[in-house]
C-alpha cells in the first residue's frame, strides 16, 4: 500500500478530497466520538460558501456539548462546558441544522439519534433513516459513499499502523463491501489524534489504507466525555432480576446509561458481595413459584466469568474485567471452542489439548502441513519446529520423530509452549465505545496484555450469525442481550425508537439484531428491559400499554421483558399467557385498567383477577426491600463513578427529579417550603445543600425570581438525594488510571 498523503492544515486536505472526488461527495462518518470533527467541518464550511458543492453527510449519534433551556439548566451546565468540554469542536452542520439553516445544497441522514436531543427538530426528523445497524453499510454504499472520514489513533511501536479504536463498527463492513460489489474506490481521509486509545485486533489497520490523514498539534483534541447519569433504585430493581438471569460461563451484552451501570454493578455484587446480592434478589423476587419465568435464578458468584459481546461495549465491561467477571475468553477455531465449552480441554497447552484436538477430528495422526500450521499459529506447537511428512525439523537442523501417539512425541511438538497460556483469547468483542474521561483513560493506560483481549471489530461481526455462524454459536452460549425499551404493549410488542405521532427519539440501532439473534442461538435469551412508569409533566403513565401505532420489535419476536417488579418470560406463550405476564409484572396503580382492556378484547376471561404476590407491585415495596439493613450502602447513585465533582453529582439527582416533578407553582410549592427552610438553615446537616447552592451560584442571590429558582434547587437536594446511599468516586482533579487487570 501507498503511504498517504499528509496534512497539517484541513483546507489544504479538503482542497485535496475535492479534487480527487469532485464536487459531489457523500460524507461517511461514523457514530459518537469517532467522528473526523475538523475535516468535517472545514467540509461543510467549504459547501456552505460554495452552492456547486453537492454535500450529503451520513452519520449517526452526532454529540454536542450539552446546552441549556432555561436558567436552571445554564447555572448547572455552564461550568461544565469550561471544564469537561472545553477542548471539544461541535460539529458545525449540527447548530445549522437545529436552526433549520442547513443551505440547500448540504443534506444530513442520521440512523440513530442521540436520544431524546431531536425532538421536534424538523430537519433532524424528515432526514432520519430508519436502518438496522447491520443494514447501514448497504445504505452507505447504495448512497453512492465516496468519503470516509474518521478519528484514529497513532500506533507507538514505530509499525505506523492507524487504530480505527472506537469506531471499526462501519468503517470495515463498508470497506469489505465495497469490494465485494465493485464499488467505485471510497476516499478514506484519517485525522489523528493521540488521545484516543489505541485499540488493536480488528481495528488495527495499516496507514496505507488511507488516502488523506490529518496529523499535528491541531488534531489532538480530548475525547467527548459522556458523564455518567445518576442510577436510581428503579434502575437497580431491574438489575436485579436481569442479573438473575445471567448464567454463569455466558455472554453479555449491555447498552450505555443508568441502566447499564446498574447491571454492570449487581453483577459485580453478586460475585464480590455475594451473600447480600443474594439477600437482595430474594427479597425483591416476589415470583417465588416460578409461574412467570422458569428460568432458574443465577445466584452463584463466577466461577467461569462471562465473555462480553456488545456493539456498544460501555464503561461497566472494564469494571466487570477488574472485578475478575469478564474474564471467559473465546478462540477463532470452532474446534477448540466447543472442546473449552464442554470443559473436555482448559486453556492451558498440555499434551490433552492435543490429545482432545485429535480425538475431536480437528488434527490427524500424523500431522499434515495444514495441522501443524493450525497449530503453531494457535501457539499449541512450538514455532521453531517445521514441518517434513510426519517428522519435524528441529532447531539444531535434526529429523525428529515427533507424533501424537507417544507422550515423548507430544512434548517434543509442545516444546516451549507447553505449560503456557492458551493465546489468542478474546474476553470483548465490541462495536464501537462511548464514556467517561474515565473510561478513555483506563484504555489508555490499559497494559497490552490486557488489550489484547479486546477485539473492537466490524457491526456484522458483533450483531449478526451469518459470517462463521457454527464459531460464534461455540462462543456464545448462554447468551443474554440486555435492551431497554421506552414501553411494550400487553402482547409484547416492544417500542424503542419513536412516539406515537412519529417523532423520533433515537433509533432502531442493534435492537432488533439483538432479538433475532437471541432467537437464533440455541440457549441465547434476549432481555428487553424498561421502567414500569414513566413521571411526564407531574402525572405518572404506564409504560405497558394496551396498543401503540408502531413497534421496534414485533410481537412475534417476543422473548423476556423486565420490569422493576420481576421478569416475564414471553417466549412461545400463547397471546392470553402472555397478556397475563405482562399484567404481572406492569405498576399495580395500572393493572386494572389494563386487564379491563385486555377483556373487552376478549384476549383474557372475564373472571381472572391478578394473582395476589403481584398486586403490590408499588414504588413502596421497592423502597422497602432497598431500605432494610445495609442494602442502600451497597447502591451508589453513581457505581462507576462520575465525571461531575461531588456538589455537580448531588445536583444531577436532584435536577433530573425536579424536572419529572412538572411545572405548575402549585406543584412545586411543597419543594418551595422545604428549601426556603434548608436555605435560612446554617445547621451542619444542611451545608451540602450550601456547597450545591454555591456551585449553581445562588447563595447571594437578590432577585425574588433567583431566590425562588434557589429554593427549588434545595428543596430537591432535600426531598429526593437520598443520604444514606453513597454518590460513588466524584470527579478527581489529578485522577489516576485504574488496574484492569482481572481479579485473582
Amino acid at each position: 500500500m501507498a503511504k498517504p498523503e499528509t496534512f497539517g492544515a484541513v483546507d489544504a486536505c479538503v482542497d485535496a478530497v475535492l479534487e480527487k472526488v469532485g464536487k459531489r461527495i457523500v460524507l461517511g462518518l461514523p457514530l459518537g466520538i469517532g467522528k473526523a470533527n475538523q475535516f468535517a467541518n472545514a467540509l461543510y464550511a467549504r459547501a456552505e460558501s460554495d452552492p456547486e458543492i453537492s454535500l450529503t453527510i451520513f452519520t449517526a449519534l452526532t454529540l454536542e456539548r450539552p446546552s441549556a433551556g432555561n436558567e436552571l439548566q445554564r447555572r448547572f451546565v455552564q461550568p461544565l462546558l469550561d471544564r469537561l468540554y472545553a477542548d471539544y469542536q461541535d460539529l458545525a452542520y449540527n447548530r445549522a441544522r437545529r436552526k433549520g439553516l442547513l443551505p440547500a445544497n448540504v443534506e444530513v441522514c442520521e440512523f440513530f439519534l442521540q436520544p431524546g436531543s431531536f425532538l421536534h427538530t424538523p430537519s433532524v426528523q424528515q432526514s432520519y433513516v430508519s436502518a438496522n445497524y447491520t443494514h447501514v453499510p448497504r445504505d452507505l454504499l447504495d448512497r453512492g459513499v465516496n468519503v470516509i472520514a474518521q478519528m484514529v489513533s497513532p500506533s507507538t511501536d514505530g509499525s505506523g499502523d492507524f487504530s480505527l479504536s472506537s469506531n471499526p463498527d462501519l468503517t470495515l463492513p463498508v470497506i469489505e463491501l465495497a469490494r465485494e460489489r465493485g464499488h467505485r474506490p471510497i476516499t478514506l481521509v484519517g485525522e489523528v489524534n493521540p488521545r484516543l486509545p489505541f485499540v488493536g485486533g480488528d481495528a488495527r489497520v495499516p496507514a496505507g489504507m488511507f488516502d488523506f490523514v490529518l496529523e499535528g498539534e491541531t488534531f489532538q483534541r480530548e475525547l467527548f466525555p459522556a458523564p455518567n447519569a445518576p442510577v436510581g433504585l428503579t434502575e437497580y430493581s431491574l438489575a436485579f432480576h436481569i442479573a438473575g438471569l445471567v448464567r454463569d460461563g455466558g455472554t453479555l451484552q449491555v447498552g450505555i446509561g443508568a441502566l447499564g451501570d446498574a447491571i454492570c454493578h449487581v453483577l459485580r455484587l453478586r460475585h464480590c458481595n455475594n451473600a447480600d446480592y443474594r439477600d437482595i434478589l430474594q427479597s425483591l423476587d416476589v415470583d417465588t413459584e416460578r409461574a412467570l419465568c422458569k428460568l432458574p435464578l443465577g445466584l452463584g458468584s463466577f466461577q467461569q466469568g462471562l465473555y462480553g459481546a456488545s456493539e456498544m461495549v460501555p464503561e461497566g465491561f472494564l469494571h466487570l474485567r477488574r472485578a475478575g467477571v469478564l474474564t471467559r475468553q473465546v478462540y477463532a477455531d470452532v474446534t477448540l471452542q466447543k472442546l473449552l465449552n464442554k470443559g473436555a480441554i482448559s486453556p492451558i497447552v498440555d499434551e490433552d489439548l492435543l490429545v482432545a484436538l485429535r480425538d475431536a477430528g480437528r488434527i490427524q495422526c500424523p500431522l499434515t502441513e495444514a495441522d501443524t500450521q493450525f497449530l503453531q499459529a494457535a501457539g499449541i506447537v512450538d514455532p521453531s519446529y517445521s514441518w517434513r511428512g510426519h517428522r519435524f525439523l528441529d532447531q539444531h537442523g535434526e529429523l525428529e520423530e515427533c507424533d501424537l501417539h507417544s507422550s515423548t512425541g507430544r512434548k517434543k511438538l509442545l516444546g516451549s509452549c507447553a505449560g503456557k497460556p492458551l493465546p489468542g483469547g478474546i474476553w470483548l468483542h465490541g462495536g464501537f465505545y462511548l464514556g467517561s474521561n474515565a473510561m478513555y483513560r483506563g484504555l489508555r493506560e490499559m497494559s497490552a496484555r490486557e488489550m489484547a483481549g479486546i477485539n473492537m471489530t466490524a457491526i456484522d461481526v458483533i450483531n449478526e450469525l451469518h459470517k462463521d455462524r457454527e464459531l460464534k454459536t461455540a462462543q456464545r452460549q448462554y447468551a443474554r442481550f440486555v435492551n431497554s425499551a421506552m414501553m411494550v404493549t400487553l402482547n409484547g410488542a416492544v417500542i424503542s425508537d419513536g412516539l406515537e405521532n412519529a417523532q423520533v427519539v433515537s433509533g432502531v440501532g442493534g435492537q432488533y439484531n439483538f432479538v433475532a439473534q437471541a432467537h437464533e442461538l440455541p440457549d441465547g435469551r434476549s432481555i428487553i428491559a424498561l421502567a414500569s412508569t414513566r413521571v411526564s409533566g407531574g402525572s405518572i403513565r404506564s409504560n405497558i400499554v394496551w396498543e401503540y401505532p408502531h413497534c421496534t420489535i414485533p410481537r412475534h419476536l417476543r422473548d423476556i421483558v423486565a420490569t422493576e417488579y420481576g421478569v416475564a418470560d414471553l417466549r412461545g406463550k400463547c397471546d392470553r399467557d402472555v397478556i397475563e405476564a405482562m399484567l404481572c409484572i406492569a405498576d399495580s396503580r395500572f393493572q386494572n385498567e389494563l386487564l379491563e382492556k385486555a377483556k373487552a378484547a376478549g384476549k383474557i376471561e372475564a373472571g381472572y383477577t391478578i394473582p395476589t404476590a403481584f398486586a403490590n407491585n408499588t414504588p413502596a415495596r421497592i423502597d422497602a426491600v432497598f431500605t432494610q439493613g445495609h442494602r442502600l450502602q451497597l447502591l451508589p447513585y453513581y457505581p462507576l463513578g462520575t465525571d461531575l465533582t461531588r456538589e455537580e453529582a448531588q445536583l444531577a439527582v436532584g435536577l433530573k427529579a425536579l424536572k419529572e416533578e412538572g411545572r405548575k407553582i402549585w406543584d412545586l410549592w411543597p419543594l418551595i417550603r422545604k428549601g426556603r427552610a434548608v436555605c435560612k438553615s446554617r445547621a451542619p446537616e444542611s451545608q451540602y445543600v450550601h456547597e450545591c447552592l454555591k456551585r449553581m451560584e445562588f447563595e447571594y442571590s437578590d432577585t425574588f425570581e433567583h431566590r425562588l429558582e434557589a429554593y427549588l434547587v434545595a428543596g430537591s437536594l432535600v426531598q429526593f438525594l437520598d443520604k444514606n446511599r453513597p454518590l460513588g468516586d466524584v470527579c478527581d482533579p489529578e485522577p489516576v488510571g485504574p488496574d484492569m487487570s482481572p481479579a485473582s
